[in-house]
């Protein structure tokens, strides 16, 4: 059980960055929890694309800075407090960007995934001539 876990959440696609994630599973889904502090809903990008779960956090307002005006970046006498771009893929089999769904409360991102219930063979009755 534990491989087929470490198989489907994967550690190949993983940023370097720090998006520290959690994964847990639950009786009927999976969860990934992600504190992403200083971000809004807005910061916040999920996608999938070919099995491949991908969150994305970036400020917005680092990211559109005005070049012609000179005093949008303030003088820091000491900056501390970085504004980061992360990102963070996961595999993930057999589910749909609408099977998924998401929270994003107090800097923490919940993210459910449902587990998919095996379906039984169906079992054909063959004609004997």
């Amino acid at each position: 059980m534990d491989d087929m876990l470490g198989n489907f959440w994967g550690t190949g696609l993983e940023s370097t960055s720090n998006m520290r994630t959690d994964v847990i599973e639950e009786a009927d889904d999976y969860k990934l929890i992600t504190d992403l502090p200083g971000f809004t809903k807005s910061d916040i990008g999920i996608s999938l694309k070919e099995d491949i779960l991908t969150i994305t956090a970036s400020h917005k307002d680092a990211d559109n800075k005005d070049a012609d005006n000179k005093d949008a970046e303030p003088k820091y006498i000491r900056r501390e407090r970085v504004q980061n771009s992360y990102e963070r893929s996961f595999r993930v089999e057999n589910v749909t960007a609408e099977d998924i769904s998401a929270s994003y409360e107090n800097g923490v991102l919940t993210v459910t995934i449902p587990k998919k219930q095996p379906v039984e063979p169906e079992t054909k009755k063959i004609a004997i001539s």
